[in-house]
């Protein structure tokens, strides 16, 4: 063997031992991430292995089940880098053996963060164990305004935001919206500043003191201990006369803080017009009429204050406020021709309505924590509210006249105490009472006084038990005892059993699937439940019904929320049944119609429905959904419809601009409370919007190309018939200027809610 030969063989046994040494030390080093509060994995979790001295060694995402693997990993001490959108970023230590090692099961608290300076590439869509928790990321808070704005870039699948409306709806009805769980109305969600909201909160299925609402937002902002901020407004419709004109003003000073807002909007504009063919089938005759608008005038204006003064501390928050509304509309106005089949007459009619209402309210409440894992929650809300209510109505020679003044007080009371004994257990019990009083006084044609007071107690228990990291279940039973009395009449007394029970099964941090049922009831409206009668017109009269029902709600559903690559996606169905809904009633007396109304029927709803966001770059967003509906109502008239509608929202921005344009098709609807076909026409429009610093500017078109957008309506309900078809300068071409500036003074302050209220009223009106 030579010399040459045993130096080679050295050399390649050498060269064996140098490589192969070091892969033999090398091993896997696995682990998992997940949620603190909802026990699943953490999809898309960054995490980075670093030597001791902070030097970068491999990196990876989380798989869908919070899964991490690396390979090829040397002995020695190594640091753990983990980072999530929403969470308290980790540095864990550890010591990486002669072999595979997985490390222990990571838990991620989750962190309020503010999004405003970092761009985000991933989701900041979080679901927990119970809700949807939504991160705003900064284009979405810079190219907003108001709350509204903010939950309108979002584009959250199941909710439709109505911005120049300002309404937030779900697949299952109206949401109700909280600002740090307190429950908010319109005023106070536009009056919102986006950099103040650090996250926002969805449960499609409430739960917890949401229970009950068809879907909840809830709002969390910032807090500041100093400083404060003065906020001017102003939107002006540029079509017809529509302006609302906002100012406000808030001071912090350590615990305490002062808000003081003050508003103005006018409308005026041509009223709605219609053209309605009518057949009123009298006892004698039948009457065949038409009635066609020659003009229509209509003015509103409204102005409102409130002042209202919180203190917070660790262990309880106080606020406490006061508000007044003013709401007049001195002009509902309306000419026709009324164009009678069965005499051939044609003549003119008029209609003058005028109503103006002052209420002041105020309202105290109280969160306490005694400790961390218990909280008591009260509620006291008072009002009075003064109403005034005028209408004459002619017909040639023949005049008619109602005159109404009202005093309409409320009270409600709300109490919640929530023990939380570990992870796994959530005991809550509420109870809440709401009261009215009401006295009217009529005259003109009927002269009457109408005194109504009304009560309903509603008890709540709820239960919530996390089975494993995967499974939630809900048990919520309670009940409802509504009792009221018109003066002169038999007191009403109506127990309803209520109940929302579901279950929840999490496939991992991105996916899941519930399904539940739940049992409701709904107040006949107060301005329902009297025994006056009004003059609509010479051939009919209006009568309010003192003894009408409580109508229920039964809802089964079956949902699915979720991410599927780079869509979210909600996809849901659903069957409501309204047990005793309430709908017209007409009937003939004397050669009269008598319009009014009765509850012994029923009206379902069979629902499926998708929607879908996408974020398909950081300039550009979309959101997408389909729904169909099959309505009927049960009773002496079987009626049925199928609804199919479509929307669309794309976000476009550009620096400091923002570009939106939105559609909707047309709908077919059966309505609920008419029992009346209705057709809704298609809308879509167009909005650019500037965002600088503390300047905001928008110019926006709805409609640009439809002349004349008509909404149209049918009913049949045997001895009266109707076609009818609306138009209106408001449902056409519009658009708006908008313009915005808040100045902040001292150290920044979290941008305080408004809380007026909307007018109550019991006053029975012929429209």
């Amino acid at each position: 063997m030579s010399r040459t030969f045993i130096n080679r063989q050295f050399f390649i046994l050498a060269v064996c031992i140098i490589v192969i040494l070091p892969v033999r030390g090398q091993h896997v080093l696995k682990g998992n991430i997940y949620d603190d509060e909802s026990g699943a994995g953490l999809f898309l979790t960054t995490v980075r292995l670093l030597t001791q001295d902070s030097v970068f060694v491999a990196g990876e995402a989380t798989d869908d089940n919070g899964d991490f693997l690396f390979r090829d990993i040397k002995a020695g001490e190594y640091i753990l880098a983990l980072s999530n959108v929403g969470y308290v970023s980790q540095f864990i230590a550890f010591q990486m053996p002669e072999g595979d090692y997985t490390l222990p099961p990571v838990v991620l608290k989750t962190d309020v963060v503010s999004l405003n300076e970092i761009v985000v590439k991933g989701s900041t869509f979080i679901r927990k164990k119970d809700h949807l928790l939504v991160i705003p990321d900064r284009q979405q808070i810079k190219h907003a305004f108001s709350g509204y704005d903010l939950l309108y870039n979002l584009m959250i699948p199941g909710l439709t935001v109505d911005r120049k409306n300002k309404t937030v709806t779900a697949s299952t009805g109206t949401a109700t919206i909280y600002i740090n769980g307190v429950k908010a109305d319109f005023r106070e969600v536009q009056n919102l500043r986006p950099r103040d909201i650090e996250k926002v909160e969805y449960y499609s299925l409430p739960t917890g003191k949401y229970i009950g609402d068809a879907a909840s937002v809830n709002y969390i902002t910032k807090t500041y201990k100093t400083g404060g901020y003065v906020t001017l407004e102003g939107e002006q419709n540029v079509a017809y006369m529509d302006g609302n004109y906002d100012a406000g003003a808030k001071i912090s000073h350590n615990h305490t803080s002062y808000t003081f807002f003050g508003g103005y909007n006018r409308k005026d504009y041509d009223g709605v017009k219609k053209e309605k063919s009518e057949e009123l089938f009298l006892a004698d005759y039948t009457v065949n009429r038409d009635r066609t608008t020659e003009d229509a005038d209509f003015s509103n204006n409204r102005q409102y204050a409130q002042f209202k003064v919180r203190n917070d501390t660790e262990k309880r928050n106080l606020w406490g406020q006061l508000s007044f509304v003013h709401d007049g509309t001195p002009h509902n106005d309306r000419n026709e021709t009324l164009s009678y089949g069965h005499d051939e007459r044609r003549i003119p009619s008029s209609e003058q309505v005028d109503n103006e209402s002052l209420k002041p309210a105020v309202s105290l409440n109280g969160v306490f924590n005694p400790t961390e894992k218990q909280q008591l929650k009260v509620e006291l809300n008072g009002a009075y509210t003064q109403n005034r209510y005028s209408r004459i109505y002619r017909e040639t020679e023949q005049e008619s006249s109602t005159k109404a003044d009202e005093d309409f007080y409320t009270f409600d009371a709300y109490g919640r105490y929530t023990f939380r004994p570990d992870s796994k257990n959530t005991f809550s019990g509420s109870l809440m009472h709401y009261h009215y009083i009401t006295s009217s006084l009529y005259s003109g044609d009927y002269n009457s006084w109408q005194h109504l007071w009304k009560g309903e107690t509603i008890l709540f228990t709820n239960y919530v038990y996390e089975l494993g990291e995967k499974v939630t279940a809900v048990f919520n039973p309670g009940c409802s005892f509504l009792n009221y009395r018109l003066h002169g009449d038999r007191l009403q007394r109506i127990w309803t059993f209520r109940i929302n029970t579901w279950i929840r099964y999490r496939f991992n941090s991105m996916q899941w699937i519930g399904g539940g049922f739940s049992r409701g009831n709904y107040q006949p409206n107060i301005s329902f439940v009297n025994s006056m009668d009004q003059t609509i017109d010479f051939y009919q009269i209006k009568r309010g019904n003192p003894y009408l029902g409580n109508t229920t709600e039964s809802n089964w559903a079956f949902m699915y929320e979720g991410r599927i690559k780079a869509l979210n996606v909600q996809f849901r169905l659903w069957h409501d049944k309204y047990a005793n809904n309430i709908v017209p009633d007409y009937y003939t007396e004397n050669n009269k119609l008598i319009s009014s109304y009765r509850s012994d029927g029923s009206f379902n709803t069979a629902n499926s429905d998708i929607a879908l966001s996408c974020r398909i770059s950081d300039a550009l967003r979309t959101g997408f959904s389909v729904k169909y509906s099959h309505m009927y109502a049960s009773g002496e008239s079987d009626l049925s419809r199928d609804n199919f509608v479509a929307s669309a929202d794309v976000n476009y921005f550009l620096k400091s601009f923002s570009v939106n344009a939105h559609v909707k098709t047309a709908e077919k609807i059966l309505d609920r409370s008419l029992l009346a076909f209705v057709d809704r026409p298609a809308s879509y429009g167009l909005s650019v919007r500037y965002s600088h610093e503390k300047w905001m500017a928008e110019a926006a078109v709805d409609n640009p190309f439809t002349k004349q957008a008509r909404y149209r309506e049918q009913a049949d309900y045997g001895v009266y018939q109707y076609r009818q078809m609306q138009t209106s300068r408001i449902y056409q071409q519009t658009g708006h200027i908008k313009l915005a500036y808040t100045f902040d003074f001292g150290k920044k302050t979290s941008r305080e809610e408004k809380n007026v209220e909307g007018i109550n009223s019991a006053i029975l009106k012929a429209e």
